[in-house]
């Protein structure tokens, strides 16, 4: 029993030599602590002083300023600009601010950064081609991209069924505002033997052409082209354009090639008929050859119908046809 009461006072001993180092450690650890905190509000306590010694200013208006300007009005009242997007805006110029935070007129102080959306201007789109397809299924192309309808005329075709789009305007393929109206003109069919349409002569040969001018009291002009791509004597352009309604001794301009034919010149005969479908395609026809790449025709061709031309070309050439952006055809000729 004396043993045991030894080794309590023997614990007791060593416990109470450690209390002195673990009350030193407390009081450095609260030094410690002590500097930390005082340090922390220092440091609060002198930044707030040195914002709130900054001089409140009024935060400028930069809606639809050029971003060099809006720049400039911010240095005058020591605050920055930052970015924070990019957006469309129909009634923005490109470049120029469409919204700010914090709004014009607010109070901040000096050295804020003012956050600004930056304008695109309006977006643009590319007009669908609409000839050849039914009205319904124009009109939803144009909405697709964004544009409008504007209104929607009608005339005879010699070209196209009735019901389907002959024109538009603006044309397939360039670039407009986003909500641009287009104009369509709607084919009513072939037209009665008192309306008189110019047939298509472009490809034919210029014989065609004097025929049917010279039945119609229609004046023909003839212009010449000698670097033209297509045969001899073939047309290659024509105006007033295929469709167009013409009264007798009105002039049709055609320009009929002229080209020097060359002593390895040769001719291939190109026959291709348009696959049955519901509307019509871009079809391209080009010819490779030791002169180079040339389209030799680019228009828009109605389902079913055939082509036929002669397409010279020089030593070996490749042939080549596409329907709406597509390779549908090639072929090699010697």
């Amino acid at each position: 029993m004396a043993e045991n009461e030894d080794n309590f006072d023997a614990f007791m001993s060593s416990k109470k030599k450690l209390h002195p180092r673990m009350q030193k450690l407390l009081i450095v650890a609260g030094i410690v602590l002590f500097f930390i905190v005082a340090t922390v509000l220092a440091a609060d306590w002198a930044l707030g002083a040195l914002i709130h010694t900054r001089k409140e200013v009024k935060v400028p208006d930069l809606k639809q300023k050029p971003v060099s300007h809006a720049l400039d009005l911010l240095a005058q009242q020591n605050l920055a600009l930052k970015q924070a997007g990019i957006e469309f805006a129909k009634d923005v110029p490109p470049g120029s601010v469409l919204r700010q935070i914090p709004s014009a007129g607010s109070t901040v102080r000096e050295g804020r950064v003012i956050r600004v959306w930056i304008s695109q201007g309006d977006e643009m789109v590319f007009v669908p081609n609409t000839v050849g397809t039914a009205l319904r299924d124009g009109q939803l192309a144009l909405r697709q991209a964004g544009l409008n309808v504007d209104k929607v005329d009608n005339a005879y075709s010699l070209t196209y069924e009735k019901g389907v789009i002959i024109f538009q305007n603006p044309k397939a393929d360039s670039m407009v505002q986003k909500g641009t109206n287009v104009s369509l003109v709607l084919s009513n069919g072939t037209p009665p033997a008192s309306v008189v349409l110019v047939p298509n002569f472009k490809s034919k040969k210029l014989a065609q052409a004097t025929l049917w001018a010279s039945s119609h009291d229609i004046n023909l002009i003839i212009k010449e082209d000698p670097d033209s791509v297509f045969p001899n004597g073939i047309v290659a352009s024509q105006s007033p354009a295929a469709d167009t309604q013409v009264a007798p001794g009105t002039n049709l301009e055609v320009t009929v090639s002229r080209r020097e034919t060359a002593d390895n010149e040769k001719s291939y005969h190109l026959h291709y008929e348009m696959p049955q479908g519901k509307k019509a395609s871009r079809v391209r026809i080009t010819v490779a050859d030791s002169t180079g790449e040339n389209d030799i025709l680019n228009e828009n061709k109605q389902p079913g119908s055939k082509i036929d031309m002669e397409i010279p070309y020089s030593g070996r050439a490749t042939i080549r046809i596409f329907s709406d952006g597509i390779l549908v055809r090639e072929r090699e000729v010697l």
